[in-house]
């Protein structure tokens, strides 16, 4: 049975009109249910046309021009033996009917039309890779530009919290379960909190970290987050009123919904 994978092999060779039937039918019925494949075939229909246009007409080398000559002149003579009738008596040569030039010609032109399908063949896949490769480095670049941006927002929105009116700024550093974590929690007068982690150890599987806000051994929920594959993550929350003057702010492991009372460890904690 024909994979995913497999019908993307055959892509290139059903632009160029190169698959037995049996196979053509299977994949333009696969074609028809995927839309990944579609896409494919309409680039490659794409640069054949572009090839179609631009493909310079391909001269075969001497070598093959003097073979092909050759080839023309062995199989002449051999004509000519055939036609000559030899007698005992008599020998009489009759005049060998002139060679069909078109017929010559055509064998050549057919040798040159191989040659050039199998150069466009290749400029073609040449091609199809570049523009599969400029594509994933184009996504790689968008991707990188779009977590830079999302970085600097976040960096100018901490900062004009820390610069706000009565801007707090609270540090947590990671405890014996993550010494390498350390985290910043920004907040202004009106509790408008951000939180920006990193070092955190990946989240396990329906687990993310919780932030907590505690005040007189009350402990009071805030939001989840997951950190990312380095282990940096950020939230916004809401500080509680009670919690916004001499608060101690804490992280945990929990599951990914969240709790109200904490139940897992203690990963950052800012001093009292």
């Amino acid at each position: 049975m024909m994979t995913h994978e497999n019908y993307k092999d055959l892509l290139a060779a059903q632009v160029l009109t190169a698959l037995a039937a049996d196979d053509a039918r299977l994949l333009n019925s696969h074609v028809e249910s995927c839309a990944e494949c579609r896409s494919e075939m309409s680039e490659l229909e794409n640069v054949t046309a572009l090839l179609a246009y631009s493909a310079e007409p391909l001269e075969p080398s001497t070598k093959v021009r003097e073979r092909i000559l050759a080839s023309v002149r062995a199989e002449d003579q051999s004509d000519r033996s055939a036609r000559d009738p030899v007698s005992p008596n008599n020998v009489r040569l009759f005049a060998a009917q002139p060679r069909n030039v078109w017929v010559s010609l055509g064998s050549f032109g057919a040798i040159a039309a191989a040659l050039v399908f199998v150069a466009m063949m290749i400029a073609l896949v040449t091609l199809w890779q570049k523009n599969r490769s400029t594509q994933n480095e184009l996504a790689r670049l968008t991707a990188q530009i779009n977590e830079t941006k999302a970085q600097v927002d976040r960096d100018r929105a901490m900062g004009e919290l820390l610069t706000s009116p009565g801007g707090k700024m609270a540090k947590l550093a990671g405890t014996n379960v993550a010494p390498g974590a350390q985290a910043m929690l920004a907040y202004d007068k009106s509790g408008h909190a951000m939180l920006m982690a990193k070092g955190l150890p990946s989240a396990p599987e329906g687990m993310a970290y919780q932030l907590w806000y505690i005040k007189d051994n009350k402990k009071m929920p805030g939001k989840v987050f997951t950190p990312d594959a380095l282990g940096s993550g950020m939230l916004e929350d809401q500080i509680p009123d009670s919690a916004r003057e001499a608060a101690i702010f804490a992280i945990t492991l929990e599951p990914k919904a969240g709790v109200q009372v904490p139940t897992g460890s203690i990963y950052l904690l800012s001093s009292s």
